[in-house]
């Protein structure tokens, strides 16, 4: 008996698309027009291969190919059928081999497409892998094939980008994640970057700048005349210094994200650099200080808005840029406003952690105000989230400051003073 074919036309179809919500309609002999519940019209050929296995193939979708289009799609792919060939399977050896055929720019964008998005990522990851990418990857390598791309060709790339130790390393890391993907979708059998050594490439990784620390001295001379460099950036550098949070933090810093009442601080994950919120206790110093700011700031969501027209523009309401507090702290050093050693906004972590462990501070509450990780064990189950050891050491810090702002002499210490970490229960 002859099978049915033909049993749709151009006019049922429109009604079909019009209607809406999933369908499955047959036009006979396999040949299948599908519409998902999202709106989105297909044909399939569904067909049984020798020994009674059913399988299906997409011939694309509607109305990019018409109904007989996809019928005369059909009557081919039917004739592969009956001398033994998997259309389905052809299908795959087809798409593997166009995938082996992709350039890097291709690569690139299926890379950022699945793997580069804040599931697998942090914002500013994201944000230097985009950079990368864009300055160096595809100017590079982007009309290659990735399939010809060798290692030496990735250390050519390396010696060409003329970088520092440090972002040479972070763009092998770029091209590697890159080249891992493509290994993922077996467009390459293997990664060329695995083997490559920065040692051997640019010689031994130069030594971390070492921080600095602030003396008390310094701090008077700072803080005494803390507003050479405006009162914005004053009172950012004070809070930065007093809560010893990490300069981006502050910066992206919203005013919902302040209880003054509790006099508590949520930093959010997307503004940490290991991902994970904290909460900062303020001391009664800085929570005027973060009204301050928060008055200055009128009716932006930001304790430190843009001040910049052309960022105003291009962003609409933001923070200020990263480097914002850095460029004033460095334009009153270049005018000679302050007599003291140079420093950078980071070098505020440096500075609270060495006067926090001689006022007597524990080396582990030290490092919880900085937000670090303990080790071992304590770490491990330690998991509160307002630590009132915490909140002491940073009090007497604030107190601290206040008196190198007034000229005052600083506070004694005392054994009394010693903070040292009680467990949790």
């Amino acid at each position: 008996m002859a099978k049915k074919t033909n049993l749709l036309n151009d006019l049922q179809l429109r009604r079909l698309v019009s209607s809406g919500g999933a369908i499955a309609k047959s036009d006979g002999d396999g040949l299948t027009f599908t519409l998902s519940s999202a709106g989105t019209a297909s044909w399939v050929l569904r067909f049984r291969l020798p020994g009674g296995r059913r399988k299906e193939v997409t011939l694309g979708n509607y109305p990019d190919v018409s109904l007989s289009a996809a019928r005369e799609q059909a009557r081919a792919l039917r004739v592969q059928i009956d001398q033994g060939d998997d259309p389905a399977a052809l299908k795959r050896e087809s798409k593997t081999r166009d995938m082996q055929s992709w350039t890097v720019a291709e690569l690139v964008a299926d890379y950022r497409e699945k793997a580069l998005t804040l599931s697998s990522y942090a914002k500013d990851t994201i944000y230097y892998r985009q950079a990368d990418i864009e300055q160096v990857v595809l100017p590079k390598l982007g009309t290659w094939q990735v399939n010809r791309v060798t290692s030496i060709d990735v250390v050519h790339t390396l010696k060409e980008s003329g970088r520092t130790w440090v972002m040479t390393k972070r763009l092998l890391t770029t091209i590697t994640k890159l080249l891992d993907h493509a290994c993922g979708l077996t467009v390459i059998g293997a990664n060329p970057c695995i083997g490559i050594k920065l040692s051997a490439l640019m010689g031994k990784r130069p030594t971390p700048k070492v921080r600095k620390m602030l003396a008390t001295d310094d701090l008077r001379v700072l803080l005494k005349d803390i507003d050479f460099i405006g009162r914005e950036n004053a009172l950012a550098l004070l809070v930065l210094l007093a809560t010893c949070v990490r300069g981006i933090e502050l910066v992206k810093a919203k005013k919902v994200d302040f209880d003054l009442e509790r006099g508590t601080w949520w930093v959010p994950d997307a503004s940490v650099k290991t991902r994970a919120g904290f909460l900062v206790p303020l001391a009664p110093a800085v929570i005027e200080w973060v009204q301050e700011m928060m008055a200055l700031a009128g009716e932006s969501a930001y304790l430190l808005p843009a001040r910049r027209a052309d960022r105003i523009a291009k962003y609409g309401d933001t923070h200020v840029g990263r480097t914002t507090l850095w460029a004033a702290i460095r334009r009153a050093f270049d005018r000679g406003d302050y007599a003291i050693q140079v420093f950078t906004p980071h070098d505020t972590r440096s500075t609270a952690k060495g006067h926090l462990r001689n006022m007597g501070v524990s080396r582990e509450i030290s490092e919880i105000a900085l937000n670090h990780k303990l080790k071992g064990m304590e770490g491990i189950y330690d998991v509160r989230e307002e630590i009132p050891e915490r909140r002491q050491a940073l009090s007497m810090w604030a107190d601290f400051l206040l008196t190198c702002e007034k000229g005052l002499p600083p506070p004694s210490v005392t054994s009394g003073k010693v903070v040292q970490l009680r467990r949790a229960a």
